[in-house]
């Protein structure tokens, strides 16, 4: 007997680039900074392979977003887990039908603005694959809406930008983009819309919607399991600036990581701007609640380790090497390995450079003391068993010379000790005008610039490479893909040095030029 077709009012999709099968973190951030200068065919089925579906066309893996709005509109607008299925682009035309009424479409970089991509494609030819995958996507659902009628509300980390940004594949097809947590208006603007009733352009949330999060029904990739909402220190770059953090209680985060575990998932990754804050109220760890958070994890039968994405340098730093080392130890499972890294937002050595922009980042300590303060942080997570991934910003406003010369010693003064540093350029999230936006490319960079960006991708061609393959080990990846990785890395490398020497030449001569005309001026 013919298993039955799934007829859907919501469908959940994310842009091809999220919805893909990811072993580790390191892995899905590799693969969305990609450009089109990597062969399509070797980016769909081994940098960022299929995420597999059922023969319904569900997916097995979505990502967490997707299946947080699932989980809420099935509690709380009543409708059948058949009603809502969350799908992979690749098997989303099986489920396209009179019986659709909203198709939701979530990417994080839909028009490639994100800082690492659009640094990344300042180096890189070809075009950022988030805004390839994302407009193919688009086209898709806009050729289906025209014959099926449904509505396209366009989310997630992203969204900020179809409002910001000119883009007539987004104009014509999204009817609504929708910026902030779904449990904090999504609910009722999907009930509008099936009610049929008209809806704004535009919706915007800054509530957390914390106190509405319901467990996800199915699994997430990565296994990604939300500790906190927020972080409200006031980056001028990041879309959570002034929001509050807010934290999730623990049946939940625990009861997301026994999903991931019943659809064969052995590691997970924590979310949250901040995991050391995770439990606080206000900017002072919380070394309790995080580490009972941690040991209930931890007794969780089936998962080898978890990954962490970001934590403060001012969080770790208020930390003691003792508790760093059992929070080390509660995070160190099934599965040892070598490198647990976490990602440290360092933006520049210049303290006061950091608190122009950044406002609550330095706090509670002094602005003067910020590089000395990175430094010794680093170097005690090194320490007690981390490995520190350093992320700086390019281009700051207010950013002089003399800010670049600090973090370049910054950086001296740490290549040789196992850290990573990532440095990006500047993208403000808040465009009001495309033209006079105050973004950094590779046409503001100076020799300082550049010679400050490869010295830390320098330090990364020593150890990132050595991060990725403990990491994917750990997560069982199989041995010919971790080498196959390592190769791609080693042809990366190369290219990524060409690059630097073709724009060092390029500065080069530019300043030789304007010392002529200065000559000859004078």
């Amino acid at each position: 007997m013919a298993e039955r077709k799934l007829q859907p009012k919501v469908i959940l999709v994310a842009d091809r680039t999220l919805s893909a099968n990811y072993p580790t973190l390191f892995d899905g951030m590799f693969a969305t900074m990609q450009t089109t200068q990597v062969p399509s065919l070797m980016m769909k089925h081994f940098v960022a392979p299929p995420v597999p579906t059922d023969k319904q066309a569900r997916a097995e893996f979505a990502p967490i977003g997707l299946r947080r709005i699932q989980s809420a509109l099935i509690k709380y607008n009543q409708l059948d887990i058949d009603d809502v299925v969350c799908t992979t682009p690749e098997a989303l035309q099986k489920l396209l039908g009179p019986w659709v009424e909203i198709v939701a479409v979530s990417s994080s970089d839909p028009l490639g603005h994100g800082m690492s991509n659009t640094t990344t494609s300042n180096f890189w030819k070809g075009e950022l694959y988030t805004w390839l995958f994302t407009r193919q996507l688009l086209e898709v659902l806009y050729k289906a809406k025209q014959k099926y009628n449904f509505k396209i509300i366009g989310g997630g980390a992203g969204a900020w930008q179809w409002k910001a940004f000119p883009d007539d594949t987004a104009r014509r097809t999204l009817d609504v983009v929708y910026e902030g947590y779904f449990e904090s208006a999504g609910c009722a603007l999907f009930e509008e819309i099936l009610s049929g009733k008209s809806i704004d352009h535009h919706v915007q949330c800054n509530d957390s919607g914390v106190d509405r999060i319901v467990p996800i029904k199915e699994a997430s990739i990565f296994g990604s399991v939300e500790l906190s909402r927020g972080c409200g220190r006031g980056c001028c770059f990041c879309s959570m600036s002034d929001q509050k953090m807010e934290h999730l209680p623990a049946y939940i985060i625990l009861a997301d990581i026994e999903t991931n575990i019943a659809a064969g998932l052995t590691s997970v990754v924590s979310t949250s701007e901040d995991l050391f804050r995770y439990g606080a109220v206000g900017l002072r760890p919380d070394f309790e609640k995080l580490t009972s958070l941690l040991d209930k994890m931890r007794r969780i039968r089936g998962i080898g380790f978890m990954q962490i994405d970001h934590v403060n340098v001012t969080s770790a730093a208020q930390l003691t090497n003792e508790q760093l080392c059992e929070i080390k130890r509660l995070l160190s499972w099934n599965i040892s390995h070598k490198h647990l890294w976490v990602n440290l937002g360092v933006e520049s050595a210049s303290g006061e450079l950091v608190k122009a922009n950044c406002p609550g980042k330095v706090a509670p300590y002094d602005a003067d003391d910020w590089a000395e303060l990175v430094k010794e942080t680093a170097l005690r997570l090194l320490e007690t068993g981390y490995t520190p991934v350093l992320s700086l910003v390019l281009g700051l406003p207010g950013e002089t010379p003399g800010d670049i010369s600090l973090t370049q010693k910054l950086v001296n003064s740490l290549g040789d000790k196992g850290v990573v540093i990532f440095p990006i350029f500047y993208e403000p999230v808040d465009v009001k005008d495309y033209k006079s936006q105050d973004r950094f490319t590779i046409e503001e960079m100076r020799l300082d610039h550049l010679n400050l960006y490869r010295s830390c991708y320098e330090i990364n061609f020593r150890n990132v490479p050595g991060l990725i393959y403990d990491n994917q080990t750990a997560a069982g990846v199989k041995l010919t893909k971790r080498v196959a990785m390592q190769m791609l890395g080693k042809v990366e490398i190369m290219n990524w040095r060409r690059a630097f020497n073709k724009i060092g030449k390029k500065l080069a001569d530019s300043s030789l030029s304007a010392q002529r005309s200065v000559g000859y001026a004078s």
